[in-house]
């Protein structure tokens, strides 16, 4: 169901207060619950953004609040396109052109245009050759328009926005980083380089240790550019050791082309006597793992002491993708941890022994390598948070994984097979296994062209659609086996185990009664997809 032009101006109006605050509270979060019960309204978010923005005097707090709806949309678009609907590229190659024909059309406030353009950053997707293409335009007219003389490609105009940066983002470097990440979406290559060097050398300590974030840059001649930049900064003496330790940890999580220039600004600053920063003394409270959801996303929720203070951390890893987000907060109060930890809760929560973050943050940042997704510097500050030094990648098949588990080879033939006709009771016990279904158009397409008997149409599901993802759905369940082994507390591992063997085995995946009840799981959603369009 498509929402209406006058709710999408409710909604907005709902989160208005909250937005204008700059906190996302229970209304802007009531609001995002209440669009997500409709089809994807980017492009009408879009539309009202620019229709409010160009009104003779419009209200900015409205834009704002249009903006922030709009960046949700972009965001669960992005979902939809990783789930493998065209349908949903098409949108946001459409969400594009709209936003490039309003660039040169010059009819809106540029600012509020970057605005619009920052949001793809922050939902993480794609700009898009064409609209990369007039982002710069955009940007001098900015500057145009705010009567500022600024050259994002002159290191001098950077200088005089640095401290005021770092005093938005509290001093925090990984905060500081975060937001230009974001808010340089689109920005050219060079641009990207001049502004990661310009912090390097503001002489904020802050902003100086925010740079080495760009290390992690999506593009490598940005990633090059800024390692041959700290090799000159160690030479100047201006490499901490904190920094180094830094530099040290993301080595080897960068693609082999970019680790040439980071060795040498690594060596020049030990040679300037310079040793990376000892790893503090942590103590880990809690930490939860999430299982395996459909997507293929883990979450990971941690509560460390850090020199008398209270560190939440989060950690995302995705199947197909790599490390999707990671982020670590100081100082919360012990109240708001246990509140944010009752509120994950509400799902499936497993406790997790420290070893698992090596093991899995390896894994995914192999998986990163494979798929080009290069991991956020977040994940520095929550390695930091939990006190885990050293994690390299490294690619584990489902195999390898269940090899871990040393109780799953005593496991004997009968019990086996008992397991495998059991798996499809697990939906009882585990409310992840409620997301454990296909989506996509390769889904619709097999459902669409083949109106048959309920049961016919989920074994076509099993040949077309879960046999050619065998190797995932393998991962999948492989993941899902080790986290709850990890766990123990009497978890059902083992079913999982013997599903992630079958399907390892090559056995046909009517025969594991899971996959059965993914199948069962994917016609029915798709069913209330289409009863909800």
């Amino acid at each position: 169901m498509k929402a209406t032009k006058t709710e999408l101006i409710r909604l907005a109006r709902l989160a208005q207060k909250d937005i204008a605050s700059g906190r996302a509270s229970k209304n802007a979060q009531k609001a995002v619950e209440v669009l997500a019960d409709y089809q994807n309204s980017a492009i009408e978010l879009l539309d009202l953004t620019l229709e409010e923005a160009a009104k003779e005097q419009p209200n900015k707090s409205l834009v704002d609040s249009f903006g922030f709806l709009f960046d949700q949309a972009l965001e669960t678009l992005r979902f939809d396109i990783e789930s493998g609907y065209q349908t949903a590229s098409e949108l946001a190659e459409s969400i594009r052109k709209r936003l490039v024909i309003a660039i040169r059309t010059r009819a809106h406030d540029p600012a509020t245009l970057l605005f619009l353009v920052q949001c793809f950053g922050a939902a993480k997707l794609d700009l898009g050759e064409e609209l990369r293409g007039v982002v710069e335009h955009l940007l001098e007219e900015v500057g145009e328009a705010n009567a500022v003389d600024f050259n994002p490609a002159d290191p001098t105009d950077l200088f005089g926005f640095v401290a005021d940066l770092v005093k938005q983002a509290d001093g925090d470097p990984f905060a500081l980083h975060s937001f230009l990440a974001e808010s340089s979406e689109g920005l050219p290559d060079e641009h990207r380089s001049v502004m990661a060097a310009a912090l390097l050398f503001s002489g904020e300590a802050a902003a100086v240790e925010a740079s080495i974030g760009w290390l992690l840059d999506p593009a490598a001649s940005v990633r090059q550019a800024f390692a041959n930049a700290i090799e000159d900064a160690a030479r100047k003496g201006k490499v901490t050791p904190t920094m180094l330790r830094r530099m040290i940890t993301v080595r080897n999580w960068l693609p082999e082309d970019s680790r040439a220039a980071l060795d040498a600004a690594i060596v020049t600053a030990r040679r300037k006597s310079v040793s990376p920063a000892q790893w503090d003394e942590v103590d880990i409270r809690q930490l939860v793992s999430t299982g395996v959801d459909g997507s293929g996303a883990i979450g990971v929720l941690a509560h460390c002491r850090n020199k008398c203070k209270n560190v939440l951390g989060s950690l995302v890893l995705k199947h197909g993708f790599g490390v999707r987000d990671a982020w670590a907060r100081e100082g919360m109060t012990q109240k708001e941890i246990e509140q944010t930890f009752f509120e994950a809760g509400l799902t499936d929560q497993f406790t997790i022994p420290p070893d698992f973050i090596q093991c899995s943050v390896g894994h995914f940042l192999a998986l990163g390598h494979q798929t080009g997704l290069m991991p956020p510097f977040g994940l520095v500050q929550f390695l930091e948070a939990v006190g885990v030094s050293s994690v390299q990648p490294e690619l584990i098949s489902a195999a390898s994984l269940l090899d871990t588990i040393p109780d799953g080879r005593a496991i004997s033939a009968n019990a086996f097979e008992e397991l495998l006709a059991e798996g499809s009771d697990l939906v009882n016990d585990y409310c992840f296994l409620d997301s454990w279904f296909e989506v996509g158009d390769e889904v619709d397409a097999v459902l669409t062209e083949n109106n048959t008997a309920r049961k016919k149409r989920e074994a076509l599901i099993l040949e077309r659609v879960l046999e050619p993802r065998r190797e995932w759905w393998a991962q999948a369940a492989a993941w899902a086996a080790y986290i709850l082994y990890q766990a123990e507390s009497d978890e059902r591992w083992q079913e999982f185990y013997a599903v992630a063997l079958a399907i390892v085995q090559k056995r046909p995946l009517h025969k594991v009664s899971l996959m059965k009840t993914v199948a069962e799981q994917t016609v029915m959603a798709s069913q209330t997809r289409h009863m909800a369009a």
